[in-house]
């Protein structure tokens, strides 16, 4: 069994650093069958841009609220939902990490929320934050 099928199949919940290379990552996941989520933050520098980039990203419903507990609730619904789980790429959140740390911040302490909601619902909610995803943050290697 390669790394990274270990890693999936143990349901390592929660917030780390991107590894260098993605493609066996992805690979792994979709052996497992989990869905991959490309959250692509280029243009994002502001809450309000975040949030819509979420809604497009996870299909949010029409009545999302664009606010961080509507995005809270909504991502802990979706984690939950998720089976065996969800491998979301967090990418090119400098801007967002620029103009508002603190959006940035709430963002990922949102997400690490409904990683661990989701594991407790028996499902794997996992992201993987690029190096320059989220600047200045501590993030722990997929291991």
């Amino acid at each position: 069994m390669k790394k990274y099928d270990k890693i999936v199949r143990a349901g390592h919940a929660g917030i780390y650093a991107a590894p260098g290379v993605l493609g066996p990552l992805r690979e792994a996941a979709k052996r497992a069958g989990m869905a991959w989520c490309d959250l692509d933050l280029a243009g994002a520098g502001d809450r309000g841009e975040f949030l819509t980039r979420c809604a497009e990203v996870f299909a949010l419903p029409a009545h999302f609220g664009r606010n961080w507990d509507a995005l809270r609730d909504s991502l802990i619904d979706f984690a939950a939902q998720q089976r065996p789980g969800t491998v979301v790429h967090w990418r090119r959140g400098a801007e967002l990490a620029r103009r508002s740390p603190e959006s940035m911040v709430t963002a990922l302490e949102i997400f690490q929320e409904a990683a661990m909601y989701g594991a407790g619902a028996g499902g794997c909610f996992v992201v993987i934050v690029d190096r320059d995803g989220a600047p200045g943050v501590d993030l722990a290697p997929l291991r």
